[in-house]
């Protein structure tokens, strides 16, 4: 980081902050992805009404 004046280091640490704090959110909700597919009992997950909610809750469908 080379910002010497503190507000403009501020302003770069709180777009840093936000932009990792977005990247841990689309992370978590892959995450929960994954373990409804996982603790799904179905054989084939696709045809898992569950599952196939979650995908369209998270992809706007």
């Amino acid at each position: 980081m080379t910002a010497a004046d503190p507000a403009a280091r501020q302003d770069i640490l709180r777009r840093e902050a936000e932009a990792l704090r977005a990247r841990v959110a689309a992370a978590q909700a892959s995450l929960e992805l994954i373990q409804c597919a996982v603790d799904c009992g179905q054989e084939d997950i696709t045809r898992c009404g569950h599952f196939r909610q979650s995908v369209a809750e998270r992809t706007g469908g």
